[in-house]
């Protein structure tokens, strides 16, 4: 191949690689969750296509293969493990693919340790990473720049309306890509000697940091406190004599900094603002806060995903199979958390969880070579040395309490891609490992080389198609379904969407039965609809969601999804067993009990769902669904007395405005009360006229008639254009009638 043919694949390789720090502002809006997907797409798609170019360079230039280093073994081990993770895991499949709102799994991992490797071969130049650091530093001036318009309210905050999220939609997503920046502009500090590029580095780290705090995420801002003083430590280890004093003087600072906001976290002008209130939450012990409730949840998980360990110690349940363990281990006194969690929110017991004992110990060999490398001799300063300790400490503090995405991946990695080229390049220059022949562009074509690059084509044709046009496909068929069914749109053009979406096969299958699910619902309840297109849609959920729950046989998610389902057609003996099967995986889930309870309530076996509801009660008596449950089940059973003191014991009071309270009243015939808790809604919202109709129905069914018109005249007043149908009810009343 020519000299000149192999430099313009070099040039594209090394620009490609140039061009990946966009993805960090890409969302695709045509996409499920379009924050995550399009991010994934482009970064999995390019990454394919230099994968393609480093493996043609490398086939002739053998100073573009990897060469050895302890990094590079670690790395290969850890992804090695998650391998036989997904192969022995308990959901291979899921554990392979991930999902749309995700999109990490074994195949993300592939694409991360294939980065690793073009980044860490192609990149031999100090000017090559020079240009990957200003790529990065510029694309996070721009996310930094959208940031503050969100600010300024030019642009809308996609999560919440204080933290910035910028193109992330997650305040959490932002938060550790700043940390990584600012590490950036750090390097790029050192680098430059000239102080008119030095000065603007400083304005934009204090933009950046501005960004960080107005993220109001706790974990990243005490990781990069953390790494601070972790920085100083080795500085004042290390270096000169004021160097240690200047390393002391900010380690004083940072611990003095803390006091100071411990010493006036109380004060109004903490409680005032939104992002400081977040972080003087850290110290709040009031068991009644949501923060404290947060909190002791997430200890709760972490002591689940202990049990989880227990149970598969060596190589764990497989990558994203977390939801296993939450279903399995599930404690009923998470009720005020989501009811389903994919990841413990730990980076310890994620990679426990994930790939055992062994992926844990891989995982953080990475780190512990990367550090094992930066601090040898000559290759790199002390400075950087400390700055990329402090880095790793910031990243790992911030990930022991969230967990990892592409774009916080794709910067370790690419940090880590570094580490492996300065400790090569010293190598290098040792003279321990460089070729005496410089290597020929011009070399004959072998059999190896054209087998690895046919090898290479083949394989990125195939994941080009299954790994990305596949899912995109489905996506954004997945998008015109659900658009369809938010807009109430043609029945059959949603269910065309659905099926063409499911034809594709992907691994967004189990999204889309999801959102099946959810609208077949919504068909059901309207009255826009025939009854032959809800029974039509409502068998097409059920064959679908019958599918999942064969793919995925230990997720009770699915058999209570499928169990609902069954109920709404009616069919009560295959909803039982299904939501059976349900409980059997996920022992102590509510949301189990309360469709158990309701079958039985539809079948007049009132006793049966009266003791379940007890005993889901017994587990997390501060549960108001439980509660509103099981007071509905003991006043059809008669038990009104009993029902009462629940509603007194968890609301304060025995009236409160409550439909469900009410239509279990007046199954009872207990009018009185029914009459009771209108007059608590009307109390509550004096201007729904709605609720003196119904009021005065409930005075009918009392044969106060005086008392009824009262009411029906109250909602003529409060709406006009109720009044000639309401002076129709007040003549018939009138006339002894009931309207």
């Amino acid at each position: 191949m020519p000299d000149k043919t192999i430099k313009y694949f070099v040039y594209a390789l090394k620009t490609g690689i140039f061009i990946l720090p966009v993805t960090s502002l890409i969302v695709t809006g045509s996409l499920f969750f379009p924050f995550i997907t399009g991010k994934n797409f482009f970064f999995r798609i390019m990454v394919e296509i230099l994968f393609f170019l480093w493996v043609i360079v490398s086939s002739v230039d053998k100073n573009y293969r990897p060469k050895k280093s302890p990094l590079l073994f670690a790395v290969g081990a850890t992804v090695f493990i998650l391998t036989l993770a997904t192969i022995f895991g308990e959901n291979p499949y899921r554990s392979f693919w991930s999902n749309y709102e995700r999109m990490e799994g074994l195949v993300g991992h592939f694409h991360l340790f294939a980065y690793f490797l073009i980044a860490a071969s192609a990149l031999k130049k100090p000017d090559d990473w020079k240009w990957l650091f200003y790529s990065l530093f510029g694309v996070s001036v721009i996310a930094s720049v959208y940031g503050f318009l969100q600010l300024s309210g030019a642009f809308a905050i996609h999560q919440g309306t204080d933290r910035l999220d910028a193109t992330f939609g997650n305040a959490t997503y932002l938060a550790i890509y700043i940390v990584f920046h600012l590490f950036v502009i750090f390097l790029l500090f050192l680098r430059f000697k000239d102080w008119r590029f030095k000065g603007p580095l400083i304005f934009f780290a204090f933009l950046e940091f501005a960004i960080l705090y107005y993220t109001a995420t706790r974990g990243a801002f005490l990781g990069l406190l953390g790494g601070l003083v972790v920085f100083a430590a080795i500085i004042s280890f290390y270096s000169s004599k004021k160097a240690r004093y200047s390393g002391v003087g900010v380690i004083a600072a940072v611990f003095i900094f803390a006091g100071i906001f411990f010493a006036i976290k109380d004060t109004n002008f903490i409680k005032q603002s939104p992002m400081l209130s977040r972080f003087a939450e850290l110290f709040i012990t009031d068991k009644t806060t949501s923060e404290y409730q947060i909190s002791r949840a997430r200890f709760t998980i972490w002591s689940m995903a202990l049990e989880g360990f227990k149970e598969h110690p060596i190589l764990g349940w497989g990558p994203e199979n977390f939801n296993l363990v939450f279903n399995k281990y599930y404690k009923p006194k998470l009720y005020r958390q989501e009811p389903w969690f994919d990841r413990s929110h730990n980076i310890i017991f994620d990679w426990l969880i994930s790939s055992g004992i062994l992926g844990f110990l891989a995982y953080w060999s990475i780190f512990g070579s990367a550090i094992y490398m930066i601090l040898k001799k000559g290759v790199v300063s002390r400075m950087e040395a400390a700055g990329f300790t402090a880095l790793f400490a910031a990243y790992s503090f911030n990930n022991l309490f969230v967990f990892d995405n592409l774009t916080s991946y794709y910067l370790f990695f690419t940090i880590l891609a570094y580490v492996h080229y300065r400790y090569r390049t010293s190598i290098d220059n040792g003279h321990k490992y460089i070729s005496k022949k410089p290597v020929s562009y011009n070399a004959e074509f072998g059999i190896w080389q054209y087998f690895s690059i046919t090898f290479a084509f083949i394989l990125i044709i195939f994941s080009l198609y299954y790994v990305n046009l596949k899912p995109i496909l489905a996506g954004k068929q997945l998008i015109k379904a659900m658009t369809g069914a938010r807009s109430n749109g043609d029945a059959n053009f949603i269910s065309d969407s659905f099926k063409k979406m499911l034809s594709y096969n992907t691994f967004g299958s189990a999204e889309a039965r999801e959102q099946l699910s959810a609208y077949s619902t919504v068909v059901l309840q309207s009255n826009s609809f025939t009854e032959e297109v809800k029974k039509k849609t409502l068998s097409f959920a059920i064959d679908e969601m019958k599918k999942q729950t064969e793919q995925a046989p230990d997720d009770a998610r699915y058999y209570l999804f499928l169990g609902s389902l069954y109920k709404r057609a009616g069919l009560l003996q295959n909803a039982l067993d299904t939501l059976n099967k349900a409980k059997e995986i996920s022992p102590q889930k509510q949301q189990i009990d309360f469709e158990i309870s309701d079958i039985y309530l539809m079948k007049g076996e009132l006793d049966t769902a009266f003791n379940i509801l007890q005993k889901t009660y017994d587990l997390a008596p501060g549960y108001r669904d439980t509660v509103n449950n099981l007071a509905i089940v003991s006043i059809l059973l008669g038990k009104t007395e009993y029902a009462e003191k629940l509603i007194l014991d968890h609301y304060g009071e025995q009236i409160v405005p409550n439909k469900q309270f009410i239509n279990a009243y007046a199954k009872a015939g207990n009018f009185k009360r029914v009459k009771e808790f209108w007059q608590k809604f009307i109390e509550t919202e004096p201007a729904n006229p709605q609720y003196y109709i119904s009021l005065a129905a409930t005075h009918l069914q009392l044969e106060e008639r005086p008392e009824a018109i009262k009411a029906l005249e109250k909602a003529i007043g409060l709406s006009p254009e109720f009044k000639e149908q309401g002076e129709f009810y007040i003549n018939e009343i009138k006339a002894g009638r009931n309207p």
